[in-house]
Formats: C-alpha cells, sequence, structure tokens
C-alpha cells in the first residue's frame, strides 16, 4: 500500500472551495486549487500577487480575520500530479464537466472525495476506475464571496456526513484515518451508503420551495429580502415538511433512521430550534442571507435535478408515494422551462435504471456502521489498488 500524501488538490474554485484551501492551508496542509479556465470569476477577483500565489482576505461573525497566500492553477494534471487526493467542491451542476477532465489521467491510486456529493460516484464509477470515491451532505462551510473577492465564512457545521461508494468494510483504515484527519475542522457522521449521505443533504428541502414560493418577491425586488428570515413562513415551513416526510420514507425502505430536515440542521450547526420557521428567522448562519436576485440560482438549478429528481426516482422505484416531491420539480419546471425530470439524476442517470426494487434496497440498506468496522481493523480490494 503507498503511502498516503498530506497535500491535498482542490478542484473548483467558488466560496466552498476557497473556504476549504484556505482552512487546510492554515492547518499546515500543502494545497492546491484548481479553477476551470473558463470559470474563473471567483479566482479573477483575488489579487495574484506573486509566483501564482493569491491573497484571500477570510472573515466572518466568528472568525478572526487573517490572510491565506493560496496557489491556484487552471492545469489539471498539475492538480493530479499535486496529491492522490482530490475534493471536488464544484456544484454538482460543473461534476460532470469536471468529470469529462478526470477521465483523462490514470485515478487508480487517488482518492475523490465529493462536497457535497449528491450521489456524482455512481455516474463517475460507470465511467472511469478510482482508487476510492466518498461523498458528503454538505461544504463543511457556510460562506460567500463579496465583489472585492473576500470570503465571508457565515457559519461552520459540527457535523458532516459522509460514506465510501461501495461497501464500507471494503474501505482500509488508513483512507478513513487520512479523510478524517483532513476534514479535523469538523466531526464527521460515517453512514452506511451514499444514499445515507443524499438524504442528509436537506438542501434539497429547504431551497427549491423558498425559491418557488417566494418567486413574485424575489423578481420584483431583485431578491432584496432575507431569503430565510422573511421567505420561511409557516405556509412554505408546511409544503418542506410535506417533501421531508417523503425523504424520510425513503431512508425508511432503506432500513435507515433519517432524522427530519430541522433535526439535521441542528446536527450540523449546533443548534436546538423546535421548527423551520423559528430556525429561519433566528439561525446566525441563515438568518442573514439575503435573496438570490433571480430564479436562475443554485438553489433550483443543482438542487431540484441532483437532488430532488434523485429522491423522486428512488421514492417511485421503493412504491413511496412521491407526490409531494413531484408537484416541487413539476413547479420549477414550470417556472424554469428546464425537463428536470428527463435531465436530472434520475435512475437512468445513476445507472440504477435496470436496478431491481430488491437489489436496490440490497446494495443500498443499512448495515454496520463504517466506523465501528474501521475500529474492528477493516481493509479491503481497494487496499490492493493504493
Amino acid at each position: 500500500m503507498m503511502e498516503l500524501q498530506t497535500n491535498v488538490s482542490i478542484v473548483g474554485a467558488g466560496p466552498a472551495g476557497f473556504a476549504l484551501a484556505a482552512d487546510l492551508q492554515r492547518r499546515g496542509r500543502g494545497v492546491l486549487l484548481y479553477s476551470h479556465p473558463n470559470r474563473l470569476r471567483h479566482a479573477n477577483k483575488i489579487k495574484d500577487i506573486q509566483g501564482g500565489l493569491h491573497h484571500l482576505q477570510v472573515s466572518g461573525p466568528k472568525v478572526e480575520p487573517y490572510t491565506s497566500k493560496l496557489r491556484v492553477t487552471c492545469d489539471m494534471a498539475e492538480t493530479m500530479s499535486f496529491s492522490n487526493i482530490i475534493i471536488l467542491t464544484v456544484p454538482s451542476t460543473g461534476q460532470e464537466t469536471v468529470l469529462q477532465e478526470l477521465k483523462r489521467f490514470d485515478l487508480r491510486r487517488h482518492i475523490i472525495i465529493a462536497v457535497p456529493g449528491n450521489l456524482f460516484s455512481l455516474i463517475a464509477a460507470a465511467e472511469m476506475e478510482v482508487g476510492c470515491i466518498l461523498e458528503t451532505n454538505l461544504s463543511p462551510y457556510s460562506c460567500r464571496m463579496d465583489e472585492e473577492g473576500k470570503l465571508l465564512i457565515l457559519g461552520k457545521k459540527n457535523v458532516v456526513f459522509i460514506a465510501p461508494l461501495g461497501r464500507p468494510h471494503d474501505v482500509p483504515r488508513v483512507i478513513y484515518d487520512t479523510v478524517q484527519s483532513i476534514f479535523s475542522m469538523v466531526e464527521l457522521k460515517w453512514c452506511s451508503s451514499i444514499i445515507e449521505v443524499c438524504l442528509a443533504n436537506v438542501n434539497g428541502v429547504f431551497h427549491p420551495l423558498m425559491m418557488l414560493m417566494n418567486a413574485g418577491r424575489i423578481e420584483s425586488t431583485s431578491g432584496d429580502f432575507l431569503l430565510y428570515r422573511d421567505g420561511l413562513t409557516r405556509s412554505v415551513s408546511n409544503a418542506m415538511l410535506a417533501v421531508d416526510k417523503v425523504r424520510m420514507q425513503i431512508g425508511e425502505a432503506f432500513g435507515l433512521r433519517v432524522n427530519s430536515a430541522i433535526n439535521i440542521s441542528n446536527a450540523c450547526y449546533g443548534q436546538s430550534f423546535e421548527c423551520l420557521v423559528d430556525l429561519g428567522r433566528n439561525s446566525p448562519p441563515h438568518n442573514k442571507l439575503r435573496a438570490p436576485s433571480g430564479m436562475d440560482n443554485r438553489n433550483i438549478s443543482e438542487d431540484v435535478p441532483d437532488l430532488l429528481v434523485c429522491w423522486h426516482s428512488l421514492a417511485e422505484k421503493l412504491g413511496i408515494d412521491a407526490s409531494p416531491i413531484k408537484a416541487v420539480i413539476v413547479f420549477a419546471e414550470m417556472t424554469t422551462g428546464a425537463e428536470y425530470l428527463k435531465t436530472g439524476r434520475n435512475l437512468t442517470r445513476l445507472n440504477l435504471d435496470n436496478v431491481s426494487r430488491k437489489e436496490l434496497v440490497r446494495r443500498f440498506s443499512a448495515s454496520q456502521p463504517a466506523a465501528a468496522r474501521v475500529q474492528a481493523g477493516a481493509v479491503g480490494m481497494i487496499s490492493s489498488r493504493l
């Protein structure tokens, strides 16, 4: 088995990628940040001081301001050779563009961590061979970058859900230990499967309905209001709870004990809100977020096709009434003109369309938690590739 490197390559130079790069570098990691040459909007805001280094100013309500000197590249070959640990922080809408780049390289000795995943690993595994692919439910940070290129950390998760593709017991302990050391800024909740991780991405519960049920206000004011504090009203909450119920029923079909969206959010941020409206009004990482200026936003373009379509397809295969989720998808299609049910991460796109209901449940059903297997000294097939 090769010794895993301490350097980390981050693919995706958006706010989440910059936040992770700055934090890891501050913790002593060597970091190289990749920006797609056609996606330089955020990278171009940061001053190139010398030798390819970019000065990033970081601050936040609970962050002592500091400046990080980061290396940014547009060369994917340099990114792959810098480290065999690759963290994808691109939105899921950009993951398949990155996948076409990654396919050019031999990644059998690499670890890829998709942050978040939204079942990206099922797509990637069908098109290339990777040493190990893992997915998280969310980014560790709630962050924004202003027009001057300054990074604002609005909040940091206490807990992030994560799982490898395939059977957890096939992943050697060294990989778990390495990933845990990289994400030492949060507690990692190791899940039984990537399905459990996907169901823990509660952005699919929150974002689409807040956008759609406030569409008139967003367009008439160009987003001049606070999305959670002003837009998450009781009626919006009721609609969210209907979607959340289906999400939890999907988990039950796999033998999972899936918590409600409010409880997952509370766990992630170390909070104790009793209802969604209370969270919207009083959660510091949420209640100061301004609404997007228009409906062309990843709250719709990412969370509908890459989360809701996925959940809807799984629910239908499992015989669960998915009408609340389908209603949101159709509402989004009518609003945007997109065909999310056809183009999103349905079972065909996830390479699960020919899998029977019984096999689907068997493949992703709850099993002994990955962490427990690690403590038992698990080793497996991936170790032979590394």
